[in-house]
C-alpha cells in the first residue's frame, strides 16, 4: 500500500498558518496574506507569489500589533515605509479605524 493513506490526504487539506500579529494558528481560510513579490512590491491575497505573512481576517488589531512589534517586516524580510503600511492596511481592512486596546498604551 502507498505511504499516502486517507489520514495523510486529510492532513494535507488541513493546512495551518500563524497570524504574525497575535500568533493564533488557523486554517488559511480564516486568515489573509500579505506577500513581498519577487520585484519587491507588496501584494494582498493568498495566491500572491513571494514571501508572505498571514493576519487574522478582519482584525486591524493583529495588523497593528505586527507593525508595532516589527513582525511584518521580519516575516517579509524587508523594511516597510509608513506609506506602504498604510496602503496595505487600507487594502486589508478598507480603511477601518485602528483598534486600540489596553496593550496599545505601552
Amino acid at each position: 500500500m502507498s505511504a499516502r493513506t486517507a489520514e495523510g490526504r486529510r492532513a494535507d487539506r488541513e493546512r495551518r498558518r500563524t497570524c504574525v500579529g497575535c500568533r493564533r494558528v488557523a486554517p488559511p481560510e480564516e486568515l489573509v496574506r500579505v506577500a513581498r513579490t519577487p520585484d519587491g512590491a507588496l501584494a494582498v491575497g493568498a495566491g500572491a507569489p513571494g514571501r508572505g505573512a498571514w493576519f487574522c481576517r478582519a482584525s486591524p488589531g493583529c495588523f497593528d500589533r505586527a507593525v508595532r512589534r516589527r513582525a511584518l517586516g521580519r516575516a517579509l524580510r524587508r523594511e516597510l515605509s509608513s506609506d506602504e503600511l498604510e496602503v496595505v492596511r487600507a487594502r486589508l481592512f478598507g480603511g477601518a479605524e485602528r483598534e486600540h486596546g489596553p496593550e496599545d498604551e505601552r
